[in-house]
């Protein structure tokens, strides 16, 4: 009889172990891909790292290839300002050339932030476990906003050049007009010039006399 329940006590215990060497390796499998799936760390830098969290994705042309591990602020003594560090995790599989652009970017306007790494050309140059690269900083939206600010301004006096053009166009335009009415009307040296028929005649009989007695051009009336 003891040893009956010896043996079934000993079934439970192999099931109940069976059981929990499934869960770990269940929880592993969906929790941490490194312990699967071999890969490499390295650090990318940034002046502004725009919301960028933990365990966020990590795209490699487009493709899932890791995740953030981790995000800290160093301070940068020569520059005398602080930056960003993000500790990237990818499978090992990736291969990133040194000369790579990578940036934090966004799922949609208001979607999830990740990594986005767009590999460069020189394969002979690839990031190594531990390596720094400097990324891209994302334009922030104070920085949207005062650009906006900037190029409102700019339009706005654009604006009011135009206007003062057109307001000195317009009186320009009613000189003008004014001055023809005037010539239409016969008034001023030009509207009686094509207007007054008198002087018209006086003009036309000048002429006529000049054409018959050219010495007159060249007559010089002495001097009383």
């Amino acid at each position: 009889m003891a040893d009956k329940t010896k043996m079934q006590e000993l079934k439970v215990g192999i099931f109940v172990f069976i059981g929990l060497i499934i869960l770990i390796v269940f929880v592993l499998m969906i929790g941490d891909f490194r312990l699967i799936n071999p890969g490499y760390t390295f650090k990318v830098s940034f002046g502004f790292a725009n919301g960028i969290k933990a365990s966020a994705p990590v795209r490699l042309s487009g493709v899932e290839v890791g995740e953030v591990k981790g995000i800290h602020i160093d301070y940068d003594e020569q520059a005398k300002k602080p930056f960003v560090l993000v500790d990237v995790w990818v499978n090992k599989d990736s291969k990133i050339p040194l000369d790579s652009r990578i940036w934090v970017n966004m799922l949609g306007l208001l979607g999830e932030k990740y990594i986005e790494i767009i590999p460069g050309k020189n394969y002979q140059h690839l990031l190594r476990d531990g390596a720094i690269i400097k990324g891209e900083d994302p334009v922030s939206v104070q920085e949207l906003t005062d650009l906006s600010r900037e190029i409102a301004i700019q339009v706005g006096s654009t604006v009011k050049v135009a206007e003062e053009t057109l307001d000195k166009l317009n009186v320009t335009l009613d000189s003008l007009n004014l001055i023809l009415g005037n010539v239409k009307d016969g008034k001023g040296s030009i509207g009686k010039l094509f207007f007054d028929e008198s002087l018209y005649t006086n003009i036309d009989e000048m002429f006529m006399d000049l054409k018959k007695n050219p010495w007159k051009l060249l007559y010089k009336q002495k001097e009383k």
